[in-house]
């Protein structure tokens, strides 16, 4: 795997550019490089490097609709935050990924890694029955299939070791010598069992248990190498893609002042034609009159393209910070409106007094327009729930539609 890790890397290199130009193919190649990274990562325990890498690879898979691998994602990051006892982010995740669970095509496998993340919020809450509980569930599930549980077995035993019950984790433990491991995880399990042997004296087996130190020190050595080295790679390929984000950024927003400034030569052009057409008809009082009324359409339709540009601008701006995905999306995006509109939700206010706090967040960013998925996105509601919210607005304002509405406001 860490012989792969460099090209993982360099397949991701190729395909992303500024996620709004990429194709839904690109990112879930994109998605699947960033999640393989992950595992690399989960293998050597280098826990803020995976959960970055499954976050870039949840991003990808969110804006493709990828939701077989969204679930994935989601599930490892749920994981990940729960190893570093960050029970809330944890919990988010778990929640966020449990309604696909029945929808995507029957894999157990993600079914069992959600009940092993619902296992270890339980136990960071000190819940250490319900967390046993949960796990000898999925145990007797597979037993009663056919399918090996000697794995679950162990992870109850190391669960019940750190916890009251640390003496009853013995039997559980045991069933290391049946599993197909490496040498890291059975050394470890191993010195579980020479503690617990210690404890009650058998010197023997405690013995025994002390034989796989020697392994577990070198592979653990081994693992530690090992996860700097890919972590070190994958920082260099960080900050080499954002620099080449921001520098494509960057372009893109050059272009676009560019453009607005090639419209705004043109109108002065326009207007300067227009004003040298008065001046040498002065004398003709009715084609100075024509030439007024042409002056007025030209300065109107450059009034509309610049308008139309800075609302273009501002709609970029937005849809950026949507994409970006980061906290406070909703705060940030009333922050851009406020400043383009200062005055515009304190106008819609003061005419539409029932309107309530959620209906005014649904209005701004309708203005934009989200879709109803996006806006219940950002909102963080059911899409029936933000249908239900526009229509209220609506029949309160008697309005045909919220952006006929914010016609009287912005301006």
């Amino acid at each position: 795997m860490l012989q792969a890790f460099p090209h993982f890397v360099h397949v991701a290199g190729n395909l992303e550019y500024l996620p709004e130009d990429m194709t839904d193919e690109e990112m879930l190649l994109a998605s699947r490089a960033y999640y393989q990274m992950a595992y690399v990562f989960r293998r050597k325990i280098a826990n803020n490097a995976e959960i970055d890498a499954l976050r870039w690879a949840l991003a990808y898979q969110r804006m493709a609709q990828d939701t077989t691998w969204m679930v994935r994602s989601s599930l490892e990051l749920a994981s990940a935050f729960s190893t570093l006892k960050e029970s809330d982010s944890a919990r988010y995740y778990h929640d966020f990924v449990t309604p696909y669970l029945d929808t995507v095509a029957g894999d157990l496998n993600d079914y069992f890694t959600a009940q092993l993340v619902l296992s270890d919020l339980y136990y960071d809450q000190h819940q250490f029955d319900s967390c046993f509980m949960v796990q000898r569930n999925t145990i007797a599930f597979k037993t009663r299939r056919g399918m090996s549980a000697t794995n679950d077995s162990v992870s109850l035993g190391i669960s019940m070791y750190h916890s009251p019950y640390r003496l009853d984790a013995k039997p559980y433990l045991l069933k290391v010598l049946d599993m197909q491991t490496g040498d890291l995880e059975r050394s470890a399990i191993m010195s579980l069992l020479e503690q617990i042997y210690e404890e009650e004296g058998n010197a023997d087996s405690a013995a025994f248990c002390h034989s796989f130190n020697k392994t577990y020190v070198k592979a653990e050595s081994d693992r530690v190498s090992d996860g700097m080295l890919v972590v070190k790679q994958y920082e260099n390929y960080k900050a080499e893609r954002d620099a080449r984000l921001i520098d494509l950024r960057e372009q893109k927003q050059a272009y676009k002042t560019n453009r607005l400034r090639a419209v705004s030569v043109v109108a002065a052009l326009l207007l300067l034609a227009a004003a040298a057409f008065v001046v040498y008809h002065r004398v003709y009082r009715k084609k100075m009159t024509q030439a007024n009324e042409a002056i007025q359409r030209d300065l109107q339709a450059a009034h509309g393209a610049l308008e139309a540009h800075a609302n273009e601008v501002l709609r970029m701006k937005v849809q950026a910070i949507y994409d970006d995905k980061r906290n406070n999306t909703f705060n940030r995006i009333l922050e851009v409106f406020n400043e383009a509109y200062p005055e515009a939700l304190t106008k819609l206010k003061a005419a539409h007094p029932d309107l309530n706090d959620t209906e005014l967040d649904i209005c701004v960013l309708s203005y934009f327009p989200f879709r109803t998925k996006e806006i219940a996105d950002i909102l963080d509601l059911r899409e029936n729930t933000v249908s239900k919210y526009r229509t209220a607005i609506k029949r309160k304002t008697q309005a045909d539609s919220l952006e006929v509405l914010w016609r009287r406001f912005v301006g």
